[in-house]
C-alpha cells in the first residue's frame, strides 16, 4: 500500500496576513489601505510653472478650494486628498490607480495634460515623508509644511474629502516626520519663505538708510515682511490691504508702527517707493499688462504669493521683479549649508530603516495575536491533561510544558510535520508519566491539524 506520507503543517499564514486594526469600529487591513494609495505631485520648476498654476489650491478662498476638490472626488467616485504649498501641488487617492486619479484632476482643471510624477502603494508613504519632513522643500528642513500639511489632514476630513480610515495612513506619515525631523535637527529651522524674505531684504536694504516701502497684505508673511522692514529701521512703510481696519486687528502692535490704505485709494495716492513686497494670495495675476503696478518710480520688488501676484508685464521698465524663479535659486543657495546630498543620501537610509520597522511593526500586531491564541489553546489542552489520573505530581510541569510546546509551535516560521511535533513533545525531560505523555502529543498534533485546515483563526472552535 502506498503511503501517503505525514501531514504537513504550515501556520506561518496566520502571521504573515495583513493585520486588522479598529478605527472607530471599523475593521481595517493596515497593508490593504497602504497599497491601495495613489498620488500625483509636481514640484514648481521653470518647465511646469504654467501647469501648477492651473492646479494648485494656493491663491483659492477656502470655499472656491472646496468646490473645486468636491468636484475631482464626484468625478474620481473615491477618497481624496490635496496638498499644495508654495513649491507643490499633490493629490492622493485612495482604491483607485494613478492614472484615474490623474484623469480626474485634470478634467475638472480643465486640462490636457500635465508632467505629474506617480507613486503608489509604500512609495506614496515614502514621498510625502520627505516633503513633511522639509527634504523636499525649497530650503531643506523648512517647518512650514509639516503645518501644512497637517493642517490639510484636519480640513479634508472635516469636510468628507477623506474618511477615518483613510485618514489614518497620514497618521503614520506624521510619526516618521517626527522622527525624521529629530535625527537632522530641523526642528531648529525657520519656515522657507519667512527666511528667504529676511535674507532678502537684509541684503537690499542698507543700514541707517530711509527706504520708503509698500506691503501688499498683511496676514503672516506681510506681517513678517513688516517685522523686518521694522528691526532695519525702516518707518515709512505702507501697508496695502483689502480691508485695513481688520488687518490691523492681527497685529495691532505692528499695525500701529505703519500707514494702512486699500487697493483702492493706493491707485488714487502717487506715492513713490523704492521697495514693493507682495503676500497677497490670487488664483491670477493681480497686476499685469491689464492693470500695472499703480507706481512708476524706481523699485524693487519683490513677489513673495504663490501664484504670483505680480506679472513682469504689470511693472515698469525702470523696475526689476523678484519673482518664484528667483526665490528658488536663492533657496537652492541657502541650502547649500545643509551639505544637501550627504543630507538626502542619509535620509534615503533612514526613511528605508523606518519604512522596515514600520511595516515589520504592523506584522508584529499579527504575529503577537497568533502567540496569544497557541498560549491560550496549548493552557486550555493543559487544563484538561491535569484532569487525567495519570498526572500525579505533575501539575506545575505540565503547564509549564504546554507554553514550551507553544514557542515552539510559534517559532516555526515555515512548513514541518506531525512527526516533528511529535518528536518534540515525545523527548522531553520533563518528568511526565509516558501514557500521559502519549495523550500529549496525541491532543497537540489533534489540535494543530484542526487549526491548520481553517483559513483564519477566527474559525477555530474554542
Amino acid at each position: 500500500m502506498k503511503t501517503l506520507g505525514t501531514p504537513n503543517i504550515d501556520l506561518s499564514r496566520f502571521f504573515a496576513s495583513p493585520p486588522k486594526h479598529e478605527i472607530r469600529g471599523k475593521t481595517v487591513d493596515a497593508k490593504e489601505l497602504m497599497n491601495s494609495v495613489s498620488m500625483i505631485s509636481m514640484k514648481l520648476n521653470s518647465k511646469n510653472v504654467e501647469h501648477v498654476k492651473y492646479l494648485t489650491t494656493e491663491g483659492l478662498t477656502k470655499k472656491q478650494r472646496l468646490s473645486f476638490l468636491q468636484d475631482i472626488k464626484k468625478e474620481l467616485r473615491a477618497d481624496l486628498f490635496e496638498l499644495s504649498t508654495c513649491n507643490r501641488v499633490l493629490y492622493v487617492g485612495f482604491n483607485v490607480t494613478c492614472e484615474e486619479l490623474q484623469a480626474s484632476v485634470l478634467k475638472t482643471a480643465s486640462l490636457s495634460d500635465a508632467p505629474f510624477d506617480q507613486y503608489a502603494g509604500i512609495d506614496v508613504w515614502r514621498h510625502l515623508v520627505k516633503v513633511c519632513s522639509g527634504l523636499d522643500s525649497f530650503i531643506m528642513g523648512e517647518l512650514q509644511v509639516m503645518s501644512q500639511f497637517r493642517g490639510s489632514v484636519a480640513w479634508h476630513r472635516k469636510h468628507g474629502l477623506v474618511d477615518d480610515v483613510n485618514g489614518s495612513f497620514f497618521e503614520h506619515v506624521v510619526s516618521a516626520n517626527r522622527m525624521i525631523r529629530r535625527e537632522f535637527g530641523f526642528n531648529q529651522t525657520t519656515e522657507s519663505m519667512l527666511n528667504l524674505a529676511t535674507n532678502a531684504l537684509e541684503e537690499i536694504i542698507p543700514n541707517n538708510v530711509a527706504t520708503a516701502s509698500i506691503v501688499l497684505g498683511f496676514g503672516e508673511m506681510g506681517t513678517k515682511a513688516v517685522e523686518v522692514l521694522l528691526e532695519l529701521g525702516q518707518t515709512d512703510i505702507t501697508v496695502i490691504s483689502r480691508s485695513p481696519e481688520q488687518a490691523a486687528l492681527r497685529n495691532p502692535e505692528i499695525a500701529a508702527k505703519v500707514n494702512f490704505m486699500t487697493f483702492e485709494q493706493w491707485q488714487s495716492e502717487n506715492l513713490a517707493p523704492s521697495l514693493i513686497i507682495s503676500t497677497i494670495r490670487n488664483n491670477q495675476a493681480t497686476y499685469n499688462a491689464s492693470n500695472p503696478i499703480p507706481t512708476t518710480s524706481d523699485a524693487i520688488i519683490m513677489d513673495f504669493s504663490w501664484p504670483p501676484s505680480i506679472d513682469v508685464s504689470g511693472i515698469n521698465g525702470n523696475q526689476e521683479l523678484f519673482g518664484t524663479e528667483h526665490w528658488i535659486r536663492a533657496a537652492h543657495r541657502l541650502g547649500v549649508e545643509w551639505d544637501y546630498s550627504s543630507t538626502i543620501s542619509k535620509s534615503e537610509d533612514m526613511i528605508t530603516e523606518i519604512q522596515n520597522r514600520f511595516m515589520a511593526a504592523l506584522t508584529d500586531k499579527t504575529r503577537a495575536k497568533f502567540r496569544s491564541f497557541m498560549y491560550q489553546t496549548l493552557e486550555a489542552l493543559s487544563k484538561q491533561w491535569k484532569q487525567s489520573d495519570l498526572v500525579e505530581n505533575s501539575h506545575a510541569q505540565l503547564d509549564a510544558f504546554s507554553r514550551e510546546i507553544a514557542t515552539w509551535i510559534c517559532n516555526q516560521e515555515g512548513p514541518f510535520n506531525t512527526v516533528q511535533l511529535d518528536e518534540m513533545v515525545l523527548s522531553t525531560k520533563r518528568k511526565i508519566n509516558p501514557t500521559l505523555l502519549k495523550r500529549v502529543a496525541s491532543d497537540v498534533n489533534e489540535t494543530i491539524i484542526r487549526i491548520n485546515a481553517k483559513s483564519t483563526l477566527s474559525e477555530v472552535p474554542h
